[in-house]
């Protein structure tokens, strides 16, 4: 059981249902929740810088092929076209389904090893596929600013009981009467 889940158990009714408005992975573009692995998609960029090298860039994850999940006209995806007639730059990409699991991050690992998309944006993105926990912080984070837990590994690389202590705190700060996590 993840630290996201056991944290999630351990809470009463009210505040599972409000914890589970978190949960799914935030989207780079409409920053609305992808509840579902089918319902997301992983996109880059790619270009050439001024030698001709190839350069990517811009990796994030979206909705898959669908309108803005927030009712706004177009898609979360990158457009294509747009990318080209103002970047000349190309949009390359992978179904989520593709990146999670074991498979997906040995796919992952082997982006990082190639070296050609930045590694930052890789190793964030294995972090909320592949850690548990993980994501579920990061979309309480917006709610749990004020909640200061210092990394023992550094900054963003924490280990599984600093995660499953950042949601609690999350959660007893959010659970008093006076909080405002419902309107969150």
């Amino acid at each position: 059981m993840s630290s996201g889940e056991r944290a999630v158990r351990e809470m009463n009714r009210d505040q599972r249902k409000n914890v589970r408005d978190f949960m799914g992975w935030r989207c780079g573009s409409c920053n609305q929740l992808i509840t579902r692995v089918d319902n997301g998609w992983v996109e880059w960029l790619a270009s050439e810088d001024d030698r001709g090298e190839s350069s990517l860039g811009g990796l994030r994850l979206v909705h898959r092929g669908a309108p803005f999940a927030n009712g706004l006209e177009g898609s979360c995806q990158y457009d294509a076209r747009k990318e080209f007639r103002n970047k000349r730059t190309i949009v390359e990409g992978l179904s989520l389904e593709r990146l999670v699991g074991p498979d997906g991050l040995m796919v992952l690992l082997s982006l990082l090893a190639e070296g050609d998309l930045p590694k930052a944006q890789i190793i964030e993105l294995t972090k909320r596929l592949h850690v548990p926990g993980y994501e579920l912080s990061r979309n309480l984070s917006g709610a749990t600013a004020q909640i200061a837990l210092t990394a023992y590994l550094g900054e963003g690389l924490y280990l599984q009981s600093e995660l499953e202590e950042l949601i609690a705190r999350a959660i007893e700060q959010y659970a008093e009467p006076s909080s405002n996590f419902r309107s969150l």
